[in-house]
């Protein structure tokens, strides 16, 4: 399967990266060669072969949580670019 520089583009922009033409045949190769495995799997038979359901044996242990405070808090504030007492000041990131 051969996959084209635009298709290239395309996945780029949406993962938000940016390629440059030095790089695109090597991502060209290393994407066909995926999908050329991918492909290979479809050549499989498997209508015999038993659906994989994995169940967990033993229960996770739990365990009580213990509140702590953290040894160097006071230093890790002082760094702060933005503070507010006892706490870090971000940016808001949803709406109300």
């Amino acid at each position: 399967m051969q996959i084209t520089p635009e298709e290239i583009h395309v996945l780029a922009a949406e993962a938000r990266l940016k390629i440059t033409q030095e790089e695109m045949p090597e991502i060209i190769e290393y994407i066909d060669g995926f999908l050329t495995e991918l492909e290979r799997m479809n050549e499989l038979e498997l209508k015999d072969v038993p659906l994989f359901d994995y169940k967990e044996i033993e229960s996770c242990p739990m365990r009580e949580d213990v509140i702590v405070d953290f040894p160097r808090r006071k230093d890790l504030l002082i760094a702060a670019p933005l503070r507010e007492g006892n706490y870090f000041r971000v940016a808001r990131i949803l709406e109300k």
